[in-house]
């Protein structure tokens, strides 16, 4: 028997059977032509990709950034303010009063020169959004250093760059901190941030540096108002 007569046989003498209707569905789908992936998927997915990879793994192991120190921000001002006077000389002749009452602070007393710091003249500040007071001297050797008292209440002498200084009733504990190539005393009375700064940054330059502190701190008496 051929080929050909079998199969005209087996397709008159074998039952038929209706296919399922959701058969029929799957098949026809599975028949049609997937329509084409858009061309801008591949890469929005790899970005999305990376982006969560930045976020789960990357991001969490880099450094975090800090506001500004308060301290080094105010000292930078002071600094900035001393660097100015040096170059343009103050703005005010020596009336210590008025230039404390224009600042808003009062000065119980203040060092008003001797034979190592002669005093130049006083002035009030702005500095970092705070009124102060700027007290200028020059030393015999020609190095000029400012005072400054500003207003900062709340704020912490560092104790990592505190210094022991014998005063004549006492030991004080300034910080000393250096920036600019400046030197800065920078220290607490009451709710007033007070400094001294001078460009004696060497070390050999330390010995006077404190003797600058002793002699400013302990005949000068700031108070806010």
């Amino acid at each position: 028997m051929s080929d050909e007569t079998l199969g005209r046989r087996l397709a008159g003498e074998l039952p038929r059977y209706t296919a399922p209707a959701a058969l029929r569905q799957r098949i026809a789908a599975s028949a049609r032509p997937r329509p084409a992936r858009p061309a801008w998927l591949a890469p929005t997915l790899s970005a999305l990709a990376t982006a969560a990879l930045l976020i789960l793994f990357v991001i969490p192991r880099m450094p975090h950034t800090t506001p500004a120190d308060a301290v080094n921000r105010l000292v930078g001002a002071v600094v900035a303010e001393h660097t100015r006077v040096l170059l343009w000389g103050a703005r005010r002749p020596d009336i210590v009063p008025l230039a404390a009452e224009e600042a808003g602070i009062r000065l119980a007393r203040a060092f008003v020169g001797d034979e190592r710091l002669r005093f130049l003249a006083a002035e009030p500040v702005y500095l970092d959004w705070r009124r102060g007071i700027a007290l200028h001297y020059r030393d015999v050797e020609g190095h000029d250093v400012t005072y400054v008292a500003i207003p900062a209440p709340g704020m912490p002498v560092p104790d990592r760059n505190r210094v022991d200084i014998q005063m004549p009733d006492r030991v004080a504990r300034p910080a000393l901190i250096r920036s600019g190539g400046f030197a800065t005393w920078f220290w607490k009375q009451g709710d007033l941030a007070c400094f001294i700064v001078s460009d004696r940054v060497a070390e050999s330059d330390l010995p006077a540096f404190k003797e600058y502190f002793v002699r400013m701190r302990g005949a000068t008496e700031p108070q806010a108002f």
